[in-house]
């Protein structure tokens, strides 16, 4: 159902550190809040010390994430009428490695700012999509396994390749997918909607931030890659249980300056693609 080959390797060895504790949203809010400097109320002090006690473990070293930010360059919600705006990279330590802004080759039509945060002001200060992606594979280890939510699209943007620039991959959105009852089908979900309901992670107001991406991925693996299968069972069971607050496109009636953003809306779709 999910590549979990790099989960379960990582499952065996991360007993070891963590053979006192199991697994917690708390340890993982510990982390991330250590990492970013984001602080939660009422956390308990034994998660902090768990993590730290863990925190350097080489268990993590193959483990990345990389999240990518794009504008729009023309007025349809294809994939086509999109360009890199932005890219992040963090370790399974959730350290940045790297983060810059990109200026896209073609005229922006929007920065589709209400979603990616960006404005022409940061893409004045942004590299050439070439350097990006030549800085990136050099920071990016050939053994690394990238995880992710929709990876793939983020590997197609950044022209990596499994293999070469890369080993492995994990969808984040395949592993927390569960059976919907109530539709009689495979409910997926956000990274905004998984980190708030299992890492009890409110992500940023508003646009989304590449970085913050990046690390609730981190996080989100880490907390699949520890859980047995039962626990995996009941973090969905939750997923689906609680509703998801509208998306920023939602919000914008799945338009922005003149921009469709209803791919999977097909009846707020402005474009008339399919």
């Amino acid at each position: 159902w999910v590549r979990l080959l790099s989960i379960r390797f990582i499952k065996n060895k991360v007993s070891m550190a963590w053979s006192s504790m199991a697994w917690s949203p708390a340890m993982a809010q510990a982390q991330l809040a250590q990492s970013s400097g984001i602080a939660w109320h009422g956390l308990p002090i034994q998660a902090h010390a768990t993590v730290n006690d863990a925190y350097a473990d080489s268990v993590w070293d193959m483990i990345y994430s990389i999240d990518v930010e794009c504008v729009a360059v023309g007025k349809t919600h294809e994939v086509t009428d999109r360009s890199p705006c932005q890219v992040a990279l963090v370790n399974g330590h959730c350290d940045v490695l790297f983060n810059t802004y990109i200026r896209p080759p073609e005229h922006v039509v929007s920065c589709l700012t209400p979603i990616t945060g960006v404005t022409l002001a940061d893409l004045e200060h942004g590299i050439s999509l070439d350097e990006a992606i030549s800085e990136l594979k050099q920071l990016l280890p050939n053994d690394a396994t990238l995880v992710g939510q929709n990876i793939d699209s983020d590997v197609s943007w950044m022209q990596l390749t499994p293999g070469v620039d890369f080993a492995d991959l994990v969808d984040i959105g395949d592993i927390f997918k569960g059976f919907n009852p109530h539709y009689g089908n495979y409910s997926y979900h956000s990274l905004q909607h998984e980190a708030r309901v299992l890492l009890r992670h409110e992500p940023p107001l508003g646009a989304h931030d590449a970085v913050w991406d990046a690390r609730a991925s981190v996080m989100l693996y880490k907390i699949a890659a520890c859980a047995t299968p039962g626990e995996l069972i009941e973090m969905r069971h939750r997923l689906i249980a609680q509703r998801p607050a509208p998306s920023v496109a939602k919000l914008h009636n799945y338009q922005i300056d003149g921009v469709c953003m209803a791919k999977f809306m097909k009846k707020f779709c402005i474009c008339g693609l399919p």
